[in-house]
């Protein structure tokens, strides 16, 4: 079936983050002759969005697999986002950025993937949390709390 809750629901996502990448670009170039705009990283999120809400579309549609929704195991994912969520609000101003944004990361790594190479996972969540610290520190001159002050 085409139009299933699943496809419903990505075909949503796609005319969000096609709506948001034309606000987006509604505020200005994105690159000026000094460097970076601020309209720059929304313009980014907004393509990737749209990039990544299609790769699951195409993904969905080449599935072909003979399971129902009734014949899946019930999964609390969303649940469990949202209890990460809500504990990586709760300590980001108390153990800064790199613990709570390092563990958020590597939790949500795990929610969505397997418990099976950690090692790596953790190394991923590592490189993710040190590239946005970058961005923010440096690119965008935003001071990120930290543990040491």
């Amino acid at each position: 079936m085409f139009l299933n809750r699943q496809n419903s629901f990505l075909f949503l996502i796609l005319a969000v983050s096609v709506g948001y990448l034309v606000s987006a670009m509604s505020l200005g170039a994105p690159v000026a002759e000094s460097g970076l705009t601020p309209s720059f990283f929304p313009i980014l999120v907004g393509a990737a969005a749209i990039l990544f809400s299609t790769i699951l579309i195409v993904q969905n549609r080449r599935e072909t697999s003979g399971k129902t929704a009734s014949d899946a195991p019930r999964v609390y994912t969303h649940l469990w986002v949202i209890a990460a969520i809500f504990v990586y609000i709760m300590a980001f101003r108390t153990v800064g950025y790199f613990i709570s944004s390092g563990l958020f990361v590597f939790a949500l790594i795990v929610i969505f993937s397997s418990v099976e190479k950690l090692v790596v996972k953790a190394v991923i969540s590592a490189a993710i949390v040190a590239i946005c610290y970058v961005m923010f520190q440096k690119l965008f001159g935003v001071r990120l709390p930290t543990l040491w002050g």
